[in-house]
C-alpha cells in the first residue's frame, strides 16, 4: 500500500470495527470511495491483493447483498400473538 493517509483511515475504521461503532461493509465502502478519489490508490497495482487480504481479515463478503435480497430474506414473526391465541383459546 503505497498511500500513506489510506494506510492511517484503514487503521483509524479498523479500530472501529472492532470497537463496533461501525460496520466492516461500511469500512470497505469508505475505503472504495478514497480509492475513486486518491491518485496514489488508483496508480497502486498491489492494493487490490491488499484488499482482499484485509477483507478476509475482517471477515466483509467481496459481494455484498442487494437491499431486496436482505428484505426477502427476512421473516417477520410474532411470537406475542402466537401466545396470546395459545392462552384465549385455553380459556
Amino acid at each position: 500500500m503505497q498511500c500513506q493517509r489510506l494506510k492511517n483511515l484503514i487503521r483509524d475504521w479498523y479500530q472501529e470495527v472492532r470497537n463496533f461503532t461501525l460496520s466492516p461493509i461500511k469500512m470497505m465502502e469508505l475505503i472504495n470511495k478514497h480509492i475513486k478519489i486518491c491518485e496514489i490508490c488508483q496508480k497502486d497495482e498491489d492494493l487490490p491483493l491488499e484488499l482482499d487480504q484485509l477483507r478476509e481479515i475482517i471477515r466483509v463478503p467481496h459481494t455484498f447483498p442487494s437491499s431486496e435480497e436482505l428484505r426477502s430474506n427476512i421473516q417477520e414473526e410474532y411470537l406475542y400473538e402466537e401466545e396470546t391465541e395459545e392462552i384465549e383459546e385455553e380459556y
